[in-house]
């Protein structure tokens, strides 16, 4: 759990502290690896910080899988999610940075975008498996809840930077609620499996 707390609580205050460093940044326009592209003041302390991250999460998938009681497909898949997520939103991502707005993409970039993407998407799956495990059994309407708000807010996340898009312009806030409602999730799981006898 220790990991876990580490990384989720830190992907909010590191971006905060690091955003003070660079003019004009928007938390609610931009989106969090827009601190680590090319030309930015705080790229090198983004990149060390997605690496770590990425590290936690790993830890944090570690402890979940010591504290299940029975191993399903259910349990497979939702240790996947967490895996993959620290390997593709964090360590990838950290090393291979995301592109700047308005700028011609990148091999780079691109790498950035899938393995950002897919573990983005992986997780979001989280809260379906877990509803089917026993060790979160007490807390499945919460995961219902967290799959439902996290996708509407990965939804509008992607559909945020469309020219046409009604909610343009709020790219790094749709970013930041699905994180907070996937990560709040993640860590009711962690608790219930820490309390199941």
């Amino acid at each position: 759990m220790g990991f876990g707390v580490i990384a989720m609580a830190g992907d909010f205050v590191i971006p905060w502290i690091l955003a003070r460093r660079y003019p004009g940044y928007s938390h609610f326009r931009d989106t969090i690896s827009t601190l680590g592209t090319t030309g930015s003041p705080v790229k090198r302390q983004l990149t060390i910080w997605l690496i770590v991250l990425g590290v936690c999460f790993l830890g944090f998938a570690v402890g979940q899988a010591i504290q299940f009681r029975v191993f399903t497909w259910r349990h497979s898949s939702y240790l996947l999610g967490i895996v993959a997520f620290g390997l593709g939103a964090g360590i990838v991502a950290g090393i291979f940075p995301e592109d700047a707005a308005g700028t011609e993409e990148t091999p780079t970039g691109k790498v950035h975008g899938i393995g950002a993407g897919l573990g983005f998407i992986l997780l979001l799956l989280t809260p379906l498996w877990a509803r089917g495990m026993v060790e979160c059994a007490a807390v499945e309407g919460w995961n219902t809840l967290g799959f439902v708000v996290g996708l509407i807010a990965f939804t509008l996340f992607l559909v945020s930077g469309k020219r046409s898009a009604h909610y343009r312009g709020l790219t790094g806030l749709w970013q930041r609620l699905c994180l907070a409602t996937l990560y709040g999730v993640l860590l009711i799981n962690g608790l219930a499996s820490w309390m199941v006898p």
